[in-house]
């Protein structure tokens, strides 16, 4: 059984695995993720993919989606996987396993109408295009009961086990015309969350074209909360002897710029990982997805420091994974205060016998001033 240090701190307890120790000490380089670590954006990401869902299934079928079932507990349900790093992934696995309650005969409706929609390159068009025409009743009693349920067969593998599991009874054309894989511009989902999100001025900003779905001034993001304190990175640059952060996170850049203002430039700008930086990467070195938990992100984040020992700082199994996948040189640190179901997180992160977990990113300093003998 792993054993760890227990730290009392005002935030919560400070957990160090006593056998990492003098690795912990050794670290010269720290990487963070951004939501739930950087920022708390517990209030936000819930309610985008809350809208995003309700949007979509009452286009489809008819059917209004209360938006008491997006709660904390489901939203973990789904985290704790280390398949839904990306919330347009997550909000596509809701979907899909809501649609798969319909009847099979108005799937059948949907399916046709799906295949004819794939004639419009727009996603504002294949949306028009499907909406509104099958009507049929989704049963809200024991929804709630069966997605939990559904997020309990789920995985790191993320969509690949959504679609093993839910295409062959809601069929591949809805998924074709929801274009999940597409980008943003490309995909109903990405493109509906994201104009949700953001908002029509950082929206248009990012992409470089204007909301088709909905035209809202101020976005969801407005709600998100920066965690991380400007004495936390001075302290650290004054025990790692400078700037020797990085970035490997799920989130946009600019959505991150937006949200974290001055903080994001006290990282390197050549360390930071964002999902579109990664996304050019993708293309540009001919590969599928490198978004984590493949370790691409920690690794390229990382890299330029030629370090001893890595500290990856995240909040989900996906970021726990991604350290994994890493390999020797690099430890990871769970935090748990600012994500849904703390105590649940926390559980799940010592269980997973992670190497440090704290309440948040700002109390690293303590971790690595005790791993180094620095205070008692």
């Amino acid at each position: 059984m792993t054993q760890y240090i227990e730290l009392e701190n005002p935030k919560g307890t400070i957990y160090i695995r006593k056998d990492k120790l003098a690795e912990i000490a050794k670290v010269d380089t720290i990487v963070f993720d951004c939501d739930g670590v950087l920022l708390d954006v517990r209030n936000a990401y819930n309610v985008a993919i809350a809208e995003t869902t309700r949007i979509i299934i009452e286009a489809l079928t008819g059917t209004v989606i209360p938006v008491e079932l997006f709660d904390s507990e489901l939203n973990f349900a789904f985290k704790r996987t280390g398949g839904f790093n990306n919330d347009w992934t997550h909000a596509y696995a809701v979907i899909m396993r809501i649609l798969a309650e319909a009847p099979v005969s108005k799937l059948a409706e949907l399916n046709k109408l799906a295949e004819e929609s794939l004639r419009y390159d727009s996603p504002k068009d294949r949306f028009d295009y499907m909406s509104g025409k099958v009507k049929t009743i989704i049963p809200i009693d024991g929804l709630y009961e069966k997605l939990m349920e559904f997020a309990s067969q789920l995985d790191a593998s993320g969509i690949g086990k959504v679609d093993k599991l839910l295409l062959p009874k809601v069929g591949s054309s809805i998924k074709k015309a929801l274009k999940f894989r597409g980008e943003v511009g490309e995909s109903i989902v990405s493109t509906l969350f994201e104009e949700l999100f953001l908002g029509k001025r950082l929206f248009t900003e990012t992409f470089g074209f204007e909301p088709c779905f909905v035209s809202r001034d101020m976005g969801i993001v407005e709600a998100d909360e920066v965690v991380i304190l400007g004495e936390t990175l001075d302290e650290l640059e004054s025990i790692l002897g400078g700037s020797r952060f990085g970035v490997a996170s799920g989130s946009l850049e600019n959505t991150a710029r937006h949200a974290l203002r001055e903080i994001k430039d006290r990282f390197p700008q050549d360390s930071q990982y964002w999902h579109d930086v990664v996304d050019r990467d993708a293309k540009r070195l001919g590969e599928k997805n490198l978004h984590k938990p493949n370790p691409y992100p920690l690794l390229k984040a990382s890299e330029k420091y030629n370090s001893e020992a890595v500290l990856y700082v995240g909040d989900t199994m996906a970021d726990y994974l991604t350290a994994e996948n890493a390999g020797e040189g690099y430890v990871f640190a769970g935090v748990y205060g600012c994500i849904h179901c703390s105590e649940d997180a926390k559980k799940s992160f010592l269980d997973l016998g992670s190497d440090v977990v704290a309440p948040t990113v700002n109390e690293i300093p303590v971790v690595l001033r005790y791993a180094r003998g620095e205070t008692q």
